[in-house]
């Protein structure tokens, strides 16, 4: 069979076409690749600020842009204000810091109390460690040196990435901002896309992915907020100055997704260290029992309610995804776990569909 002239040269052409395609794609992803971050914050923002944006464009009127920047203020100041305060204290707090260092030249660890020797099984052992590093004080400050000077390392580090953090947060917000007074055509524009790429049964994708970003926001904040308040309960009952403060802090990392034990457990310690061992060992329990336990618990339900799917596949979907990309996964992992969820319910619905179709033929 001889070939078809220009059958070879028009499929030569659409291969072309397809590798120029490709490297356009590459290219633009090459160019936006270092603001990939702040854009995909940005969209989760927009997505989940949208419902609060829509009630007051229809409180102001239909002024879309005042909406917006109302909304980037508003999470601006949320950002600043804790930020401001964090520095100002940790201002005040510094030069007691310095003076705690030349104290500890001088300092003389107590006796041990008499109930850590009641502790069963490792009571004894805790006393003779502790009779120990009594008797050569100095001797156990030169051991912990070295991890000391690792922690300050390590923290010093930390703050760097947070500093870029922050500054990628802020772009986020401002960028936000846009995506919101351009809402309405960039939804329609995704909605064209989906549909061109997955046909009419992907039309519902778009509202599944913007109702799991909300639900997921819901869920990471609400859950940050309810260990703030018990934060800043057990510090208020123990005592603790600053309470109000370290309760922003906690709400920040409970936000990153990063233990809550970094603020309450050295407060517990400082507790201990002014002789107050009864509300050291309150803040203690009242950490580990309520403050961490409530993250496990209450999360999970707050997103599986708004995302409408089953609490295990959001539970997957947020502790896989925070493993595979950070906080940032905590968006990503249930968004992709519940997109393909609703791709696989469509898919078996229309083979049921064609079945049923068959069978009615067949009658």
């Amino acid at each position: 069979m001889l070939p078809i002239p220009g059958r070879s040269s028009l499929s030569i052409l659409n291969v072309f076409q397809i590798a120029i395609l490709a490297m356009l794609v590459l290219a633009c992803i090459r160019i936006l690749q270092p603001f990939l971050g702040a854009l995909t914050w940005a969209a989760i923002i927009a997505i989940s600020a949208w419902p609060l944006y829509s009630r007051l464009k229809i409180r102001l009127r239909g002024r879309h842009k005042l909406a917006a920047l109302l909304i980037v203020l508003g999470l601006s100041c949320a950002l600043a204000i804790p930020i401001g305060l964090m520095a100002l204290t940790l201002a005040d707090t510094l030069p007691h810091l310095a003076n705690l260092t030349h104290e500890l030249g001088d300092f003389r660890l107590p006796n041990a109390p008499a109930w850590l020797t009641s502790l069963p099984v490792i009571g004894e052992s805790l006393n003779k460690m502790w009779q120990s590093t009594q008797a050569d004080l100095p001797g156990f400050f030169e051991k912990i040196r070295p991890a000391v000077n690792e922690t300050v390392l390590f923290l010093l580090s930390g703050g760097a990435n947070l500093g870029l953090s922050l500054l990628e947060i802020v772009l986020a917000i401002v960028v936000a901002g846009l995506l919101l007074i351009n809402g309405d055509k960039l939804w329609e524009l995704v909605e064209r896309i989906v549909l061109k790429l997955g046909g009419e049964t992907a039309g519902e994708l778009p509202e599944v992915i913007a109702r799991t970003i909300r639900s997921v926001t819901t869920g990471v904040v609400g859950t940050a907020l309810a260990q703030t308040v018990l934060c800043v309960i057990g510090l208020l009952i123990a005592g603790v100055p600053g309470s109000l403060v370290l309760g922003f802090l906690c709400f920040i990392i409970a936000v990153a997704q990063l233990p809550t034990l970094i603020v309450w457990l050295p407060a517990a310690a400082w507790v201990f260290y002014t002789g107050h061992t009864a509300l050291g060992t309150f803040l203690v329990v009242w950490g580990f029992l309520l403050i961490n336990t409530i993250d496990n618990i209450l999360k999970p339900l707050l997103i599986s309610q708004g995302a409408q799917m089953p609490l295990s596949v959001i539970f997957l979907g947020v502790i896989g995804g925070l493993i595979a990309w950070g906080v940032i996964g905590l968006f990503i992992g249930p968004t992709l776990l519940a997109v393909g969820l609703t791709m696989l319910r469509h898919w078996l619905e229309r083979d049921e569909v064609e079945e049923m179709a068959g069978e009615g033929e067949q009658g």
